[in-house]
């Protein structure tokens, strides 16, 4: 099931995510995470709420845990990979599959999405946000179901599909 590969994906990324590691790549099809190790120190958790009062797997799936706007990347991408785990059925239901995901870079990555029979990348932010990640697969969902997606579309000739730049957005 996706729901449980993306939340045990979220679970991982957090944990190598304090061990300076970061997740690169992700495909649901194969169940396949890649993770690259990255220079520097670590970066602690930055709670939007404050840390909850239990840490741990078990902790993040009793108590709010959410990033806040200045926390690491590898924590915004272990948020997102949660948040996607809840909202990756419903997307279904509506015909927009999740298929994986390319984080090329640490500061962004691309969700990359089948809408129907179309293919896009979605780029989010992961560092340097001046606001939360709030709900990135309920945003998702609603966007591509009510067709505004076609607002954010940017060029990227390197991509071999069109891109939804979300950046600025969400």
């Amino acid at each position: 099931m996706d729901s449980e590969f993306l939340t045990h994906a979220s679970e991982v990324a957090f944990e190598l995510g304090l061990d300076r590691f970061r997740v690169t790549g992700l495909t649901l099809h194969s169940r396949q995470i890649t993770f690259t190790e990255i220079d520097g120190a670590s970066e602690p958790p930055v709670y939007s709420e404050g840390e909850p009062p239990e840490t741990g797997r078990e902790g993040r799936r009793k108590y709010d845990w959410q990033p806040a706007a200045g926390a690491p990347s590898w924590m915004n991408m272990a948020w997102l990979l949660e948040d996607l785990a809840a909202w990756v059925g419903q997307m279904a239901e509506d015909r927009i599959a999740l298929i994986g995901l390319e984080a090329p870079e640490s500061d962004w990555c691309d969700v990359l999405v089948l809408d129907g029979d179309s293919r896009y990348r979605v780029r989010i932010a992961l560092a340097n946000r001046r606001d939360l990640l709030d709900f990135p697969g309920m945003y998702l969902r609603e966007m591509f179901t009510e067709g505004r997606y076609r607002t954010y579309l940017a060029p990227d000739l390197a991509q071999d599909q069109p891109v939804v730049d979300l950046r600025n957005v969400l």
